[in-house]
C-alpha cells in the first residue's frame, strides 16, 4: 500500500530503487551456468523499405534495445531464453504499423519486464499522459478501489472507496493481469500496489478497452450492484492544477503520508513509536541517523512505551550503504517489540533494511509479501548512464551487477530470506518476494474507518 502517486510513471516512482546496493560485488556473486555451445547469430528481420519513416524509426529502436539489452546486462538471460526475448522483440517488428506510438512503448515495457529483472526498466515517455482520467485507484487486499477524484468531479463522491470491477466491460482481473506484465510478472505484490501508475487512457487502450469510444468504469454500490460510470479525459495541466478529494476519513490514515518521519501514537498496551521510512535516500545516512535519534527521544518521553513499528510499506529502496547509521545508533532504536511493516511496494534496500531490523532488534515482518527478493540484479551505480533508444528517446536502464546481501562490505546481519538455487545455478523464479513473519492486509472496511489495518494489528500485541 502506497500514497496516491497522481499520473506519474512506475519507473519514477521506484527510481530510488534503481540504485538500491551500490556495493560492486566480486565478479563470481553470480554462481556459474554450465557451458553451452554458442548459438549461431542470425540476422534480425530486415526492414521494408516500403515502410512509412516512423515505421522504420521504431523499428530501429526495438534492434538498438535488443543490442543494448544483450550486451550491457550482467546476465541478460537468467530467467528468460534468449530465443524467448528475440520472438517477443521480433513479434512487436511485424506489428510496429498496426500498433500507436504508446502501444509500443507498452509492448516494449512488456518484453523487459517479462524478463524478471526489477532494476532493469522502461521509463515512460511524457506523451503516454497527455490524456488522464479525474480519478485514480488502489489496491487493498485482492480489489481495486476508487480512493481519489479531482474537484470538481462530484460524480465520482458516492463511489469513494468502492469497488472496481471493469473498464469498459472488460473485467478488472484480466486488466491487473495486462498491468503485470509491465511490472513484474512473477510477484503479483509488487503489481498491486503499482496498478495505480498505469490507471490512465493509454494504458486501458493497449488493454483492449479501445474497442469504443469514451471509458466507463463500473462500480459496485452500497448494495452490491453494478453501476455504470462514465469517466471524463482532462489533461496533464488540469490534474496539476485540480484540488484532490478523498473519503471523508482518509488523512486518519497517517501511513498513506509517505516520508521519513518519527511519531509516538497512545493506544492500548501502551502506543507505539511510528517511524515512517518511505526512502532510503542515495547517499545520504544522515537521514537515517536523525530518524534514530527522533525514536530515542520519543522513547525517552513515553518510558511506559515498549513497542517501535518500522513502516517499510512506501520505501521501494534506495542506498543500503546508508543503514550503517542506523547499525551506529542501534541502542537507540532497541525495544522490548519491535515491528516491521512490509508490502508490495517494499523493495530492494527496503529488504536489507528488513534484515537488520530482524537479526538486530528481533523485528517481526508483519503485513504483506515485499515487491522483491533480497538477492537482485542492479543498477553498479546511480550515475550509470542508461541506454536511449535513438528516435522514441524513450530510456531504459539496464541493470549491469548483481546484489548478493552477505557480500555487501558494510552488512554483517544475516538474509531476511534464505536463498535457493535450481541444478543451473540460479534462483526458482518462485524466489522473488520476502514473506511476513505475519501476513495482514489493509481491510477495507478499516480503510473507511480510518484505521490502519496493519497497526491495528501491532496495537492488540
Amino acid at each position: 500500500m502506497k500514497k496516491f502517486i497522481y499520473f506519474i510513471p512506475a519507473a519514477l516512482c521506484l527510481v530510488l530503487a534503481l540504485t538500491a546496493c551500490q556495493i560492486s560485488p566480486d565478479s563470481d556473486s553470480i554462481p556459474e551456468e554450465p557451458a553451452v555451445t554458442e548459438p549461431e547469430e542470425t540476422p534480425g528481420p530486415e526492414v521494408d523499405s516500403a515502410l512509412s519513416q516512423r515505421d522504420q524509426d521504431w523499428i530501429e529502436d526495438i534492434e538498438y534495445l535488443r543490442t543494448e539489452y544483450k550486451e550491457r546486462h550482467l546476465d541478460p538471460f537468467y530467467l528468460v531464453s534468449e530465443e524467448e526475448f528475440d520472438w517477443k522483440l521480433d513479434r512487436i517488428i511485424t506489428q510496429v504499423s498496426d500498433l500507436s506510438d504508446t502501444d509500443l512503448f507498452f509492448e516494449i515495457n512488456a518484453v523487459i519486464a517479462g524478463m524478471g529483472d526489477g532494476h532493469t526498466q522502461v521509463y515512460p515517455p511524457a506523451s503516454l499522459y497527455d490524456r488522464q482520467f479525474p480519478i485514480n485507484a488502489q489496491y487493498f487486499g485482492d480489489k481495486l478501489y476508487l480512493t481519489v477524484y479531482l474537484e470538481g468531479y462530484d460524480q465520482f463522491a458516492p463511489y469513494l472507496l468502492h469497488e472496481i470491477v471493469a473498464v469498459n466491460g472488460i473485467d478488472i482481473t484480466y486488466l491487473e493481469q495486462k498491468a503485470a506484465s509491465l511490472v513484474n510478472p512473477f510477484n503479483q505484490w509488487s503489481v498491486k500496489e503499482n496498478f495505480s501508475n498505469y490507471f490512465v487512457p493509454a494504458f486501458f487502450d493497449w488493454a483492449g478497452c479501445d474497442y469504443k469510444e469514451g471509458y466507463t468504469i463500473e462500480f459496485l454500490n452500497d448494495n452490491r450492484e453494478v453501476e455504470s460510470i462514465e469517466v471524463p479525459l482532462i489533461t496533464s495541466e488540469d490534474v496539476g492544477s485540480g484540488a484532490r478529494v478523498r473519503h471523508e476519513n482518509w488523512d486518519a490514515l497517517f501511513s498513506q503520508k509517505g516520508g521519513n518521519w518519527v511519531k509516538y501514537y497512545d493506544g492500548e498496551n501502551g502506543g507505539y513509536i511510528y517511524m515512517s521510512l518511505a526512502s532510503l535516500t542515495i547517499s545520504s545516512p544522515s537521514t537515517l541517523r536523525l530518524l534514530a535519534t527522533e525514536v530515542n527521544k520519543q522513547r525517552e518521553a513515553h518510558p511506559e512505551c515498549g513497542k517501535l513499528a518500522v513502516d517499510l510499506r512506501l520505501c521501494p529502496g534506495g542506498d543500503a550503504s546508508d543503514l550503517v547509521a542506523f547499525e551506529e545508533n542501534i541502542e537507540m532504536l532497541r525495544m522490548e517489540q519491535v515491528y516491521v511493516l512490509t508490502s508490495g511496494y517494499s523493495a530492494s534496500a527496503a529488504t536489507a533494511t528488513m534484515a537488520f531490523f530482524k537479526q538486530e532488534l528481533g523485528g517481526v515482518l508483519v503485513g504483506e509479501p515485499a515487491g522483491q527478493f533480497p538477492y537482485m540484479f542492479h543498477l553498479s551505480s546511480s550515475s550509470l548512464e542508461p541506454a536511449v533508444l535513438p528516435h522514441s528517446q524513450i530510456i531504459v536502464y539496464i541493470s549491469d551487477s548483481w546484489y548478493a546481501p552477505e557480500e555487501h562490505e558494510n552488512v554483517d546481519w544475516t538474509p531476511v530470506a534464505e536463498a535457493y538455487y535450481d541444478e543451473d545455478g540460479k534462483l526458482y523464479p518462485w524466489e522473488n518476494t520476502v514473506l511476513p513473519d505475519v501476513y495482514v492486509y489493509q481491510d477495507i472496511e478499516d480503510i473507511r474507518q480510518g484505521k490502519d489495518s496493519v497497526l491495528e494489528w501491532v496495537l492488540a500485541q
